[in-house]
Formats: C-alpha cells, structure tokens, sequence
C-alpha cells in the first residue's frame, strides 16, 4: 500500500509537470504578435492583433502549435477559426493589405453575442457551439446585424486598417535602434593652459653646460646697490 501511495504521488507529479509545460494560445498570440484595438469590456472582450508576411494558414499553424484546438476550420486564404474552451481565434485576412494577417481573440461571451449561428456553422460544427453556448444562442436575435468579425466593422474602416506593424526579420540580426534618454548634464570649457615662461623671466630657465641650474638668486632688493660704511682709526708705521 505505501509503495502504492508513492506511485500514485509520482504520476500527479508528471501530470501536473506536463500541464505546466502546456502551451498556451493567447499567452503566444500576445508575445509574437502586436496589438492594434480592443473590443468590448469585461468578459465580453475582442482582442486585434495584426501580422505583416505572413497569410491567413501559416498563422493559424502557428497558432495551432502553441496550443492544440478542440478545432480548427479547413485552411482557408480568407478566414480561419480555432475553437477553445475559453476562447474563439478568428485569424482574417486584411482586406487593405494583401501582406498582412488579423488575428482576432474573442471571448466567448463576445462570440456567442456577436457571432450568427448560421455564419459560424460554416466553420465549426454545430455540436461544439452548442456546448460552448448553449442552445438558447441559436434562437437570440442580433438585430440583423451579420458580425463576420473585425474587418467587418465600422471600427476597421475608422481606425482598424490605418494601423501599421513592423515587417518580421526586417532587421539586420545583431542589430539594435539606436536609444535615447531623457538625462541632463553639463558641458565644461578645458582649462586655459599656463602661459609659458620666458628665458630671461625665471632662473629655472638658466641652465650651465653641464644641465646644472645656477645657485645665485637675485636680491629682494630687486637693482639696489650693496651698502657700505664709514670707519675711522690710526695708522702706525712699524719701525
């Protein structure tokens, strides 16, 4: 029974390890791909990210690989859905750049209030929306409003397709933009050097043959005279 137990205990580990290691579709959305709008608010939310070089299948592969569907609509150069447990992907292409992919993450609640039924059972089948919104989603009224996602929207028009992305691998590896920053400091002017002395200014300048300097100093006194005095005494003459 212990060594039971520690079987038991071992194999939650690994499971518990493994779902870790699990990818996650939104967490690689958002580190690979910039966003450019956000819809809704809340739990009622539709995240728009854009891809510049790549089509509508190599994205949605990509996503795919992050984290595997519960289903993937057929590939498609047009539009692609991926289905989560918490989250629909609408990855479109953009109808004002040929280059570019958006990538659509929505809620489910925004899904299930957006979306028609009629138009999303052309990507996902019926069984799996009915478990993600219920059955009362198929008889809601929506107002004839017919949401095929973001570049259907007046938002696209208005903002949605003036936004531009950078190009991928566009930068030479190794490479960095140059930084600013916002610091101050202050310029000195270089001191102005000594002025040089003249030979006949300084006795440092005079030097003898032998590279020896001369002793003598010129008096305090600057051109006075040296001093005398008066003395007064006898002279004898020796006989």
């Amino acid at each position: 029974m212990r060594r039971l137990g520690v079987r038991l205990l071992s194999l939650l580990l690994v499971l518990s390890l493994l779902a870790g290691c699990a990818g996650d579709a939104g967490q690689y959305i958002r580190q690979n791909y910039p966003l450019i709008d956000v819809q809704g608010q809340g739990k009622s939310t539709a995240k728009i990210y854009a891809v510049e070089g790549k089509d509508v299948p190599t994205v949605a592969q990509e996503i795919a690989a992050s984290e595997p569907p519960q289903e993937i609509s057929k590939s498609s150069a047009d539009q692609m859905f991926l289905v989560y447990n918490d989250k629909i992907v609408n990855v479109q292409k953009d109808p004002n750049n040929e280059a570019a992919t958006l990538v659509e993450v929505d809620t489910i609640t925004y899904a299930r209030d957006h979306y028609d039924s009629s138009f999303l059972e052309g990507y996902i089948t019926a069984t799996l929306l009915q478990s993600l919104f219920g059955g009362g989603w198929y008889t809601s009224h929506r107002g004839g409003y017919d949401y095929r996602g973001y570049r259907s929207t007046k938002r696209y028009e208005d903002y949605g397709r003036h936004q531009t992305v950078p190009y991928p691998n566009t930068r030479t590896p190794g490479t960095s933009p140059p930084a600013t920053t916002d610091r101050k400091g202050s310029y000195t002017t270089p001191a102005t050097p000594p002025a040089t002395k003249s030979p006949g200014s300084s006795t440092d300048a005079v030097r003898r043959n032998d590279g020896s300097t001369p002793t003598y100093r010129t008096p305090a006194g600057g051109g006075t005279k040296p001093g005398t005095t008066k003395r007064s005494g006898t002279f004898k003459r020796r006989r």
